[in-house]
This record gives structure tokens, C-alpha cells and sequence, in this order.
């Protein structure tokens, strides 16, 4: 494997007081794509949250290109479930750190501004890349990507499909010029139609060498864009498969819960 580019050392979290994920260690290299797959409900979005900031580790580390991003140590317990922790604890990550560090989580469940066009958007996203350079020909690229944008781009955010507003979510995230790129479902609730229209968009954007983290229920829009496959269970990484012995999703499952699933 090629040398890492994001590292997680022994990474717990979760809600106070509730557990969520613990000790998981994982590795992303230069170039490297990498799935992650498991049941809903599991953590996968809490451990994505964790590495982007939105929320803090409770012990561990995220380690982007040989920095820590969070703080060292183990999180102070909450003294009182009465007054908002937050205002008297420093935050142990922070998104801005994350972000400027070139990591960028594209959030399930398209968290766009509705009232905003999609050209207004896409204007604003090059803000997170943070001086990084490359936004006209990552705009270029994008175009070629989704070109349905192009058509909607003076069409509020509110008025698109569901697909549509994945494409302008997955397009935010291109324009900050990520060293790092995450993509928490991006198939959620889509039509097959428009799964595979997404899928080969993503293949593109694998293709251009961007490092790629993808969650996503169905393994078959895993297969042929991910190099390796963690299965994540009960807030643990349980097994790691290479591209060449990629599993059928009935072949996953039964790797996870047994034969008899």
C-alpha cells in the first residue's frame, strides 16, 4: 500500500455517555480509495463526523499527512448534564482544522442552503478550499462531471431531485479542492438510473487520483471504485478485503452475521 495519507489510531466516540465506535484503526494512502461498508445504525457516520470535526474523539487520533488534527489525550468526562459542556470545554477537533487540512466530508442526506440556486452555491463552495489552488479547472471538471447542473444552475436548491442535489453536494465538495475526499451514502434513496449516473461520476473522480473514502449500502456500486473494503460492525472494523476478492453483498453479510442471515 502506498504511504498513508490519513491515519486513525485507536479512534473512540460517540454521545455522551453512549459509546458509539472504539479502537479503530485505519489507514487511507496517496491515491487510495477505500469503501467502508455495514449496517445502518452501526456508526460509520458517527466515525465520519468524528474525522471531519463535527464532533470530538474521546480518545485516539486523526493524523492527516503526519499532523494531528485533534487534540492529545482522552476527553474529559461532562461534569453536569445541566449546563452546555461546550461552552466551558475547548472543542478536542475542530471542522476549520479539518477542512484547511484539505479533508472533505460530504454529508448524507443532501444539507444544502435551499433557498440559494445551485450557481450560488457552487460560487460559494471554492471559499473552503483555503487558498488552494485549481478551483477554474476543478469547475471545468465538475461541469463535465454533472452537466445537469449546468441546465439547473439558476434553479433554487429546494426545486432539485434528490439526485440533482447530491451531484451539487458531491460538486461542493470537489470545489474545495479536497486532498481527501469522503462520501458518507452518496446513493441514498436514488434510483437505480440515477445510482449509476452518480456511480460513473465517481469513477471519474477516482480516476483524476483524488483519495476517496465512500460509505454506501450496496456493495455492487462499491465494486470497481474502492481498492480495498472495511466491513464495520457494532462500532468496529471486523474485516478488511482487497479489490480482488471483493464480496457479493449476501457474501458480506454472512462474513459479518453468518451463513444463516
Amino acid at each position: 500500500m502506498s504511504e498513508a495519507l490519513l491515519e486513525l489510531r485507536d479512534l473512540s466516540g460517540g454521545y455522551p455517555p453512549v459509546s458509539v465506535f472504539r479502537g479503530v484503526s485505519m489507514s487511507v494512502g496517496e491515491q487510495e480509495s477505500v469503501g467502508l461498508f455495514g449496517p445502518n445504525g452501526h456508526g460509520k457516520t458517527t466515525l465520519l463526523k468524528t474525522v471531519a470535526g463535527l464532533i470530538d474523539p474521546w480518545e485516539g487520533d486523526v493524523v492527516f499527512q503526519g499532523r494531528r488534527l485533534n487534540a492529545e489525550g482522552k476527553m474529559r468526562p461532562r461534569i453536569s448534564r445541566n449546563f452546555n459542556y461546550d461552552l466551558f470545554q475547548k472543542r478536542r477537533i475542530r471542522a476549520a482544522t479539518v477542512v484547511e487540512a484539505g479533508v472533505i466530508y460530504v454529508m448524507q442526506g443532501n444539507l444544502l442552503f435551499p433557498e440559494m440556486t445551485v450557481e450560488e452555491v457552487l460560487g460559494v463552495a471554492p471559499l473552503a478550499a483555503k487558498g488552494r489552488s485549481g478551483v477554474r479547472e476543478m469547475r471545468e471538471r465538475v461541469h463535465h462531471l454533472f452537466p445537469r447542473l449546468q441546465e439547473r444552475r439558476f434553479s433554487k436548491i429546494r426545486y432539485l431531485s434528490g439526485g440533482e442535489r447530491q451531484m451539487v453536494s458531491i460538486a461542493v465538495g470537489l470545489l474545495a479542492l479536497p486532498k481527501l475526499l469522503i462520501l458518507d451514502e452518496p446513493t441514498l434513496g436514488l434510483s437505480p438510473k440515477l445510482r449509476l449516473e452518480l456511480m460513473q461520476a465517481v469513477r471519474q473522480i477516482r480516476e483524476s487520483r483524488v483519495p476517496l473514502i465512500i460509505v454506501d449500502q450496496n456493495i455492487e456500486f462499491l465494486s470497481g471504485l474502492v481498492d480495498r473494503l472495511l466491513l464495520f460492525d457494532h462500532g468496529a472494523i471486523t474485516r478488511e478485503i482487497d479489490a480482488a476478492s471483493m464480496p457479493s453483498h449476501d457474501e458480506a453479510m454472512a462474513m459479518m452475521f453468518g451463513e444463516s442471515h
